[in-house]
């Protein structure tokens, strides 16, 4: 499939992988998880749009220091930085490129707009160990949790957490974590805001032999993840 590169993208010197590492299956992760691609028609002309979000408070450092560096040694571009909502509250990195859209759609399989039916990319699937890793890496980055429940004996109980609304990406994450060794637990439940209805996939991987599993072998680049995973025995 062809990559057409915009006149902008041809001037910013943008340079697209040409074989999978593991660099491009974190960075895959990252989009998958608080990533979007889009292209949107205004009078005639097409703006492609990428983007990856996250809090202003707990995810500004991880998209400043980690995944702007990331993307910079993977595409050759700086993605701009700022501040978004009426109170600020949200940090994006947001850069307009065809030629990365177009990479990101034909050559990766991510989807255009919403992710709603958005699954674990075959190019993902069909990777080395190495490879799932690092986009496990990468999605844990965005949108997984790492808490410590106090528990009666009064040690500390990780679990690590992951909701969805999609159940296809819900099904192929299981699948994968499931291929990697990990001893993974799942449900379905329906969350109720505002009125509406909404559908919640969810996973855990639970306990302290599972935890040194996923740092040895997986580990977290968010400084939010990034806890004393010491603090007791499961």
């Amino acid at each position: 499939m062809k990559i057409h590169f915009s006149r902008k993208d041809e001037l910013r010197g943008l340079k697209l992988p040409t074989s999978m590492t593991e660099d491009l299956a974190e960075d895959i992760g990252i989009m998958v998880g608080d990533g979007h691609i889009g292209a949107h028609s205004h009078k005639g002309c097409t703006n492609y749009e990428i983007c990856v979000s996250g809090d202003a408070i707990s995810d500004r450092t991880y998209l400043k220091s980690y995944v702007w560096h990331l993307k910079k040694r993977l595409y050759n571009l700086k993605f701009p930085i700022f501040f978004a909502g009426k109170k600020k509250t949200e940090v994006r990195l947001q850069i307009y490129s065809r030629g990365l859209v177009e990479f990101y759609a034909k050559k990766i399989g991510l989807p255009l707009g919403k992710k709603e039916n958005i699954r674990v990319p075959p190019v993902i699937r069909q990777g080395s160990l190495n490879v799932k890793r690092a986009f496990l890496r990468g999605l844990a980055d965005t949108d997984f949790s790492l808490t410590f429940k106090k528990r009666v004996t009064k040690a500390y109980y990780p679990v690590i957490f992951y909701q969805t609304s999609c159940r296809s990406l819900y099904t192929t994450t299981r699948t994968l974590l499931n291929k990697l060794g990990f001893t993974v637990t799942g449900n379905y439940r329906k969350n109720r805001r505002f009125e509406i209805v909404h559908d919640a996939y969810y996973l855990q991987i639970s306990g302290r032999k599972q935890l040194d599993k996923w740092m040895k072998e997986v580990g977290f680049s968010s400084f939010n993840n990034c806890l004393d995973t010491k603090c007791g025995e499961s």
